[in-house]
């Protein structure tokens, strides 16, 4: 490899050749100036070159940054489930190509400090931290395949200073507004909904996602298999679960059997009374007409018995918080709640309740206490 330094002007500039153009066969070279001491000249070039022989150097993409991420997003949207595709494209099309400064600037000019200035802006601009986090692991994914297609030397994400997340105060529910707000929708089509999450700890899709055949009357167990989810382009279909961890099974109490044949039969009065007209799909809970159950709806009856009943205001998912926080107070494992609620991993279950979880710390003491005592006293005795 070739390479030279020459002074210009006031400057120095170094000049090198990088190879040859793949489609041209024309010898291609690298010329950068600018440097005020010839020695950082020299030593900028022997840099390239070390890197030329090592087979490490990567000529920086004159790409611009949106153009990049739109046709990296092809690549990424492949590799995601579909109902997370519209999501992040959103999170593309408006955080990082519309409302992003330096959105038209070359790939390969872009720097940490353009990225925590980025991050700053947001903050200012009122988005949540969770928000910011989502953006900084997007960034981070594409400028990380930037460099696997050979379109930059470094990803300047890797350094970039993202806030931590804030996250929401948690709402649940005493026993006295769970009794009330149940009495309250008693007679309600939900009731067996809303009864499923407070007694299961089930994610709202999972629950509207259920089918009878998941249900195992006689050993009392429900299995989660499936999901509702809304995907722009079709409408609500049925998924996977959310992780590995969430195709579950999930004891269930005598009561909740018996709730649940009730349920079935009026399903089945709904199936008699219709005929053909019920689009029979074997769902737990469905409209009248066999159809999948809008959660919007869930959420409305939700708000107005809530109202009704005079109880807390929470959200849908907050059920499930109540239903793990009941049973840490009651001295249940933060394992087991796990696998109940089909965390990812118990990490995630000891990071959201672990301000419920009781402190055994006088317990762990006199454990230890007890099993020293107990070792002193044959250690005695033997001699």
């Amino acid at each position: 490899m070739k390479g030279s330094v020459k002074k210009r002007g006031n400057t120095w500039t170094y000049t090198v050749d990088i190879g040859r153009d793949p489609l041209t066969g024309r010898r291609k070279q690298k010329v950068k100036g600018g440097f005020t001491r010839q020695k950082d000249a020299q030593a900028a070039l022997r840099k390239i070159l070390t890197e030329l022989d090592e087979n490490r150097y990567v000529e920086p993409s004159k790409e611009t940054f949106s153009s990049y991420l739109e046709n990296w997003f092809t690549h990424y949207q492949k590799r995601i489930k579909d109902t997370t595709v519209s999501s992040r494209k959103y999170l593309m099309d408006k955080r990082l190509i519309k409302e992003n400064p330096f959105s038209n600037k070359e790939l390969a000019k872009i720097t940490t400090q353009d990225i925590d200035a980025f991050y700053n802006l947001k903050l200012e601009q009122g988005y949540s931290t969770s928000t910011i986090r989502k953006i900084h692991q997007m960034l981070n994914q594409s400028f990380n395949q930037a460099i696997k297609w050979g379109k930059l030397p470094n990803n300047p994400v890797i350094n970039a200073d993202p806030p931590s997340v804030k996250k929401e105060e948690m709402k649940i529910w005493s026993f006295d507004e769970i009794h009330l707000f149940l009495q309250r929708c008693k007679n309600e089509r939900h009731y067996l909904t809303f009864l499923l999450a407070i007694h299961t700890g089930m994610r709202r899709g999972e629950i509207l996602g259920l089918k009878w055949s998941d249900i195992d009357f006689e050993n009392k167990v429900i299995q989660v298999q499936r999901s509702l989810s809304h995907i722009p382009s079709k409408g609500y279909v049925l998924t996977t679960p959310k992780t590995k961890k969430s195709i579950r099974s999930v004891p269930i109490t005598t009561m909740i059997v018996n709730e649940l044949r009730l349920h079935q039969k009026k399903q089945e009065e709904w199936k008699e009374r219709l005929g053909e007209y019920f689009s029979d799909q074997g769902l737990v809970i469905c409209t009248e007409t066999g159809s999948f159950q809008d959660p919007r709806n869930v959420l409305r009856v939700m708000k107005r018995i809530i109202e009704e009943a005079n109880v807390t205001p929470i959200r849908f998912h907050d059920l499930r918080h109540t239903h793990a926080s009941i049973l840490l107070s009651e001295g249940v494992d933060a394992v087991r709640v796990s696998a109940r609620l089909g965390h990812a991993n118990p990490k995630i279950t000891l990071e959201t309740y672990a301000h419920l979880i009781p402190n055994a710390d006088n317990e762990v003491a006199d454990i230890f206490h007890k099993a020293f005592e107990q070792s002193r006293e044959q250690n005695v005795s033997k001699h």
